[in-house]
C-alpha cells in the first residue's frame, strides 16, 4: 500500500527518524547482553542513515532463532516470514522482544531499508496479533506450548557435495537423541516429556561447506528425507546434523519455540549442545548470571553475563549437562502446573521446606518470593529458590566429573535465580558469595546455613537453616504493616587501639566490636569479618563472621603477629565488617600495632646480707635491665637451696624501676652454711636470657 504523506515530507520524517535510531543506539546497545546483536543493530543503524527507506507495517510469523558460538558467545537472529514464504530480517535498536516465540502472529511497524526491517524497538514496535505459539503471557502460570508428552523429532543427517564426509554413524546419533538426551528430558521434566522418533540419513544436499544458509540447508534436508521416503508431516521438531562447517562457526542453533522447532547441529553430537539447543526449540531463553563486583549480590546496574549460570545447561554448555533451573523449568510447565511438582508461593514470614530439586516428589521443589511489581505494568518480578542435589544429571556436582569446577557449596547452601513474568529472557542466578576470588569464579553460589540474603527494597530476608540430601528448611522474613527494613552501615570499633611497645614476632590480640545499625524491622544480619595488614603479616580471627540483630553488638579477637626481624615503628591494622545479606554495607576500623626490639637483656641478684642467723628473713633483690632501661613487667624466679638439699622458690614480677624483692625466711633450726641463690630463665617478648646466682651463709 502506497504512503499518502507528500513525498518530500515523508523523506524528511524518515530522515530524522533515522537519525534519532542512530543517536539512541548508541546510549542503548551497551545494555545488551547479546554482544553480536549489538553490531548488527549498530550495522542496520548506519544503513538507515544511509538510506532511511520507507516506513512499513508488515504481519507475519516473527521466527527467532539463537546461535551459540564455540567461544563462548551468542546471537538473536530475529525475521518475519511472510504469507508467502518470504523472509525479511529484523533489527532491534532497542529491547529486542522476549515475550514471543517463533511462530507467533505479529504485526511489525518500522523501516524497511537495504532488504531489513529495522524496528526501534521490540516491545512497542512489534505487536502480537494472536495466534501461533502463543508464547507469550504476562504471568508465569501459563506455560509455553508444546512441551508435554512424547515430543516427535526428526534427526536428518546431511553433508555437502564438497564435503561428503560422515563424522558418526546413524546408530550414533539415533542413540545422542533418543537414549542419552531422551534420558535428560525425561529426568528434567520429571517423567513427563520425551523424544521419540528417528535419525535418517546419511543425504548429500546440494549447498558447499564453504557457506552457511540455514534455512537453505533446512529446505534441502527435509526435500532429501522426503525423497528418500520419510513423512516428515510424523514429526513436531526437526534436527539438521551435519559436518562441522567453519563458515556457521556456531556449535548450534535453534529456533526459540515454534511448531515445528528447527534445530541445527553443527559437528559434535556432545549432549550438553543437543539438550542446549533443544532447550531453545522448547521455548527456552539462556540462563545469565548477574555479577555485581564482588561486595555486592544483587543490584541494578550489575553486568548480565549471558552464559553465567553454570548450573543449567541453558547458561553454559559444558559437559556434563545441568538441569534446567526452576524458572525455566516453569516455564516449560514441568513445575508448578497442573500434576507437575509445586513450586511454593511463599507470602508470609515463617519456616518452609524444599524437597531436592531433582526428585518428582510432593515438593515443593522450589520456593518462590516476591522480590518486585512493576508500577506501570503491574508485571511481576519474583526470587526463586532451590536445593540442589548430587542426584541424576546433578550427580557431577560430588562425582568429580567436573574437579576443577564445583566447590560443593551447591549441595551445602540454597541457590537463588530471579525471573519476570512474560519475559523468558529475564533469568538470572545470583551469586551469593561475591567476594570469593576469581579461581572459585561463579561455581560457588549457593547462600551457606547461617548466612543471611536481604532485599531491603523487597522487605525479604531469607536464611537457610539446614541442608541436606533430604530437604533443605529456609527461613524466610516478609516485613509487614508497611515497616519496610533499611539497612545501614555497621559501626565497627577495635582495642586497644594501640599495642603495647612488642618485639617483632610477637602475636598482639585485638578486639574488634560489631554493631548492627540496620533499622528494627530487618531480620538479623551475618557480617564477614576481614583485616588489612602489612604485606607478610598473619592475622587470625576467632570467628570469620558475627551474626547481629538490629541494634545489637558482638565481638571477635583478631590475633595479628608481625613477621620476625620487622624493623622497629608503627604499623596499621585495618578491620572490616561487611553485611553478608546486602554487601554494600559494611565498616571498618584501624589499630596500631607497636614494634620497639628491646635492648640486651642484663640481671643481677644479691642479698642484702651476706651471713644470717636462723629465724632471720633474708632480703632477695633482682634487677632486670633492657640495654640501660629498666625492664617492667619480666617474671623472675629465685631457687634457693640449703646446705641439706631442700629448695624453695620465690617467684615475683619487676616494677616500673625493673627491680623485684623477694624475702627467703629461715627457720629457728636452719642449718648452718652455705646456701645459694639461682635466678631463672627470664622471658620478655622474644627474648630470653639465662639468670644469675649469689650464695649467702647461715651460722
Amino acid at each position: 500500500m502506497k504512503s499518502r504523506i507528500c513525498p518530500r515530507i515523508f523523506v524528511a520524517v524518515n530522515t530524522i527518524f533515522a537519525v534519532i535510531i542512530l543517536l539512541s543506539s548508541t546510549i542503548l546497545l551497551a545494555h545488551n547482553t547479546e554482544t553480536t546483536d549489538n553490531s548488527d543493530a549498530q550495522a542496520a543503524a548506519i544503513q538507515l542513515q544511509r538510506d532511511p527507506g520507507q516506513h512499513v507495517q508488515l504481519d507475519g510469523q516473527i521466527e527467532i532463532v539463537h546461535q551459540d558460538f564455540k567461544d563462548g558467545h551468542g546471537r538473536f537472529v530475529y525475521s518475519l516470514k511472510q504469507a508467502d514464504g518470504t523472509r525479511v530480517p529484523m533489527h532491534f535498536l532497542k529491547g529486542a522482544p522476549t515475550h514471543l516465540l517463533t511462530g507467533d502472529h505479529v504485526r511489525a511497524d518500522g523501516q524497511l531499508s537495504g532488504g531489513n526491517l529495522i524496528l526501534y524497538s521490540g516491545g512497542t514496535n512489534v505487536r502480537n496479533t494472536g495466534g501461533g505459539t502463543t508464547g507469550g503471557g504476562t504471568t508465569s502460570s501459563i506455560p509455553v506450548p508444546n512441551t508435554f508428552g512424547a515430543q516427535s523429532v526428526l534427526v536428518i543427517l546431511v553433508n555437502f557435495r564438497d564435503d561428503a564426509v560422515q563424522p558418526y554413524t546413524v546408530a550414533e546419533a539415533q542413540n545422542a537423541f533418543f537414549n542419552t538426551s531422551n534420558s535428560f528430558f525425561i529426568a528434567n521434566s520429571y517423567q513427563q516429556t520425551s523424544l521419540t522418533g528417528n535419525a535418517v540419513g546419511w543425504y548429500t544436499i546440494p549447498d558447499s561447506i564453504t557457506t552457511c544458509d540455514m534455512a537453505q540447508i533446512a529446505t534441502d534436508a527435509k526435500n532429501a528425507a522426503n525423497a528418500a521416503g520419510v513423512n516428515l508431516s510424523n514429526y513436531n521438531r526437526y534436527i539438521y546434523a551435519f559436518p562441522y562447517n567453519s563458515v556457521c562457526g556456531w556449535a548450534g542453533s535453534s529456533f526459540v519455540g515454534g511448531s515445528p522447532s528447527e534445530s541445527w547441529i553443527n559437528g559434535s553430537l556432545a549432549p550438553q549442545v543437543i539438550d542446549h539447543e533443544l532447550g531453545h526449540a522448547f521455548g527456552l531463553w539462556h540462563s545469565h548470571l548477574l555479577d555485581c563486583g564482588t561486595s555486592a549480590t544483587i543490584c541494578s546496574s550489575g553486568n548480565v553475563v549471558d552464559y553465567g549460570d553454570l548450573l543449567d545447561v541453558m547458561g553454559a554448555i559444558q559437559t556434563p549437562s545441568p538441569e534446567y533451573n526452576a524458572f525455566q523449568k516453569e516455564r516449560l510447565g514441568w513445575l508448578n502446573y497442573g500434576g507437575s511438582p509445586s513450586i511454593q508461593t511463599v507470602t508470609t514470614t515463617g519456616t518452609y521446606t524444599i524437597t531436592p530439586y531433582e526428585l518428582a516428589g510432593p515438593g515443593p521443589n522450589a520456593l518462590k518470593v516476591l522480590k518486585s511489581t512493576d508500577a506501570t505494568t503491574g508485571v511481576k518480578t519474583w526470587y526463586y529458590l532451590e536445593a540442589r542435589q548430587a542426584i541424576d544429571f546433578d550427580s557431577f556436582l560430588t562425582d568429580g566429573t567436573c574437579p576443577m569446577c564445583y566447590v560443593q557449596n551447591e549441595t551445602t547452601g540454597i541457590l537463588f535465580h530471579i525471573g519476570t513474568d512474560g519475559d523468558g529472557n529475564s533469568n538470572e542466578l545470583l551469586d551469593m558469595t561475591p567476594s570469593t576470588p576469581t579461581t572459585t569464579g561463579w561455581f560457588d553460589p549457593s547462600l551457606a546455613v547461617g548466612q543471611s540474603f536481604q532485599d531491603s527494597a523487597a522487605g525479604v530476608t531469607v536464611t537457610p537453616m539446614a541442608v541436606n540430601t533430604s530437604s533443605a528448611t529456609v527461613q524466610v522474613t516478609i516485613n509487614g504493616n508497611g515497616s519496610a527494613c533499611t539497612a545501614a552501615n555497621p559501626t565497627v570499633t577495635v582495642s586497644p587501639s594501640q599495642s603495647q611497645a612488642v618485639a617483632s614476632g610477637t602475636p598482639v590480640n585485638f578486639t574488634a566490636t560489631v554493631t548492627d545499625n540496620d533499622s528494627s524491622s530487618c531480620a538479623p544480619a551475618t557480617f564477614n569479618l576481614g583485616s588489612a595488614l602489612p604485606s607478610g603479616w598473619a592475622g587470625v580471627w576467632s570467628a570469620a563472621a558475627l551474626s547481629l540483630s538490629p541494634g545489637k553488638s558482638g565481638s571477635a579477637t583478631l590475633t595479628v603477629t608481625s613477621p620476625t626481624g620487622t624493623a622497629d615503628g608503627s604499623y596499621n591494622v585495618g578491620v572490616t565488617a561487611i553485611n553478608a545479606s546486602a554487601g554494600s554495607y559494611k565498616g571498618s576500623a584501624a589499630a596500631t600495632y607497636v614494634i620497639s626490639t628491646p635492648g640486651a637483656l642484663s640481671v643481677s641478684l644479691w642479698t642484702d646480707q651476706s651471713s644470717y642467723l636462723p629465724g632471720q628473713t633474708v632480703a632477695i633483690r633482682v634487677s632486670v635491665l633492657s640495654g640501660t632501661s629498666p625492664n617492667v613487667g619480666a617474671s623472675v624466679a629465685v631457687t634457693v637451696t640449703s646446705p641439706s638439699g631442700k629448695t624453695t622458690t620465690l617467684s615475683g614480677t619487676t616494677g616500673s624501676n625493673g627491680l623485684v624483692s623477694l624475702n627467703y625466711k629461715l627457720s629457728r633450726h636452719a642449718p648452718a652454711g652455705t646456701y645459694q641463690a639461682q635466678l631463672g630463665t627470664i622471658v620478655t617478648g622474644a627474648a630470653p636470657t639465662i639468670g644469675a646466682s649469689t650464695s649467702f651463709t647461715v651460722q
